[in-house]
Parts: structure tokens; sequence; C-alpha cells
């Protein structure tokens, strides 16, 4: 069982560690680049200028269900007069055998109504018992412009320094940019992603989210390179919101997320 997860830890190490995003945007196809609020800090951090209120999430995912392999994560986010301060702190291994910890802080500010502009500076952290400790820093930067009508066009740029961890470490972190798109309707918000990463191809991912009252929401989507499909739901409860997301991969099976967070 151990060897079977260590394998599955190297051969998807790439497309899912450091990649992390909050079930919301998982459940829309993994897109986020245009969308906004507190799961931003997964995703382009321009978007945290979305935020009305204090707000801090708690997430947990569960790789491939038959697997070990889990990620947990913490989020703050805090508007301020200056601009919008968010700390992002996730987790993603395997108990006892492997450990990549990423800690993030961001600011994002607005200027003006129409553009906002967000940095994230990270610090990476790569343990693997009695074998391995290594770490490395990182810097993404993020924009959004919003438009009339309530679309947003967005850009990030995560790793702008195509950092790593050495040649002493078989850890990557993914240097990639996006360009994202989102158009809302009256119930409805219709999201989408183009994104280059420096490894591979360009992939594609699209989402929908449909509000039904106030109270609920479903979430669907896909992306492509690799082609995988996504579904999940949201439910508001006072200031609480519940989110539920599940990734389906051909090959490698099911990977079910749930959050949970509270605005102050």
């Amino acid at each position: 069982m151990i060897g079977r997860c260590l394998i599955l830890l190297l051969i998807s190490y790439e497309s899912i560690a450091q990649t992390y995003t909050g079930p919301n945007y998982q459940a829309m196809g993994h897109t986020g680049t245009a969308l906004q609020g507190i799961y931003s800090l997964t995703a382009n951090p321009a978007g945290l200028t979305g935020l009305q209120r204090t707000e801090i999430g708690l997430n947990y995912q569960h790789h491939f269900l038959t697997t070990a392999i889990t990620t947990q994560a913490a989020l703050v986010g805090v508007p301020t007069r200056l601009g919008t301060f968010g700390l992002a702190v996730s987790r993603y291994g395997l108990k006892r055998a492997y450990d990549d910890t990423k800690a993030g802080f961001s600011f994002a500010r607005q200027f003006g109504p129409r553009f906002s502009v967000g940095m994230m500076a990270s610090y990476h952290q790569l343990y693997i018992p009695n074998y391995l400790y290594t770490f490395s820093l990182s810097v993404d930067m993020g924009v959004q412009y919003h438009f009339e009508q309530g679309s947003i066009i967005g850009f990030q740029y995560t790793n702008l320094g195509n950092t790593g961890y050495g040649v002493d470490a078989y850890g990557v972190i993914p240097s990639f940019m996006r360009i994202g798109l989102s158009y809302p309707l009256k119930e409805v918000i219709i999201t989408a992603d183009v994104a280059y990463q420096t490894a591979r191809a360009l992939g594609g991912h699209f989402g929908v989210e449909y509000r039904i009252g106030e109270i609920l929401c479903l979430r669907g989507g896909v992306s492509i390179n690799p082609m995988q499909q996504h579904a999940g739901f949201g439910v508001r409860w006072f200031r609480f919101v519940f989110d539920a997301a599940a990734t389906f991969h051909p090959r490698l099976g099911t990977s079910p997320q749930i959050g949970v967070c509270y605005a102050f």
C-alpha cells in the first residue's frame, strides 16, 4: 500500500502538488483565475479583493480514495483600508512518509472600480523522513479587470522565477501562466481558464455554478490535459459556507474535497 502511494505521489506530483485549489474552484473545473473570494488564495491572488469581511477556511482533500494521499489547508483573508491580506498554509503528502508543505502570504489591492492586483510570496518545504529535508521560495502575481456588466478577465503567473528544490530532490514547484474569464448571468456563473505550464502543453478548464436561492449552489466542470470531470455543491448557512467537490480522473480515480469557511 505504501509503495503504491509513493509511486502515485511521484507520477502525479507535478500536476497536483502545489497547484491545490479550493473546493468551489475544483468543482468548477479547477478554474479560478477570474473568480473572487477566500479561495483566490489557492488561485489568482488578485481575487482576494472580492472579500468584504475577514474570512477563515479549513479544507481537506483525499486524493484517489484508494490511497492515503491527502491535502489539508487553512486559509485566512483580511480586508483592510490598505488592501486585502491573506495567509494560506497547505500540506500535501502521505503520513509519516512524504510531506510537501506550502505557506503563502498574499496582498491584493483594487485600483479604482475596474482593476485589481495581487501578489503572493510562498515558502515551500519538502520532507521525507530519514532521507530528505529541503525548502525553497517562490513568488506569484495576478491581475483582474472588472467589466461593467459583471464579467471579469484575469491573468496569473505562478512561480515567477521558476524556482525549484534543486538537483538533490525530485520535487517540482510548477511554473505556469493562466488567463481566465468569468461571465455572470441571473442565477449562473460561467468561467473558463487556459493554462500554459512550462513542463507541458496548453490545458483548458471550464466550469459552471448554478445558484438555487440564497442557500444552495450546484457546480460542475471539465478540464483538458489531462481530461477530468468535476462536480460539487455549496451550502450557505448564516456566516458559514460548506463546500464539497470531487474530481474524476479516468485512470487514477476520484479525489473528493470538503471545505468550511466562516465570515466574521
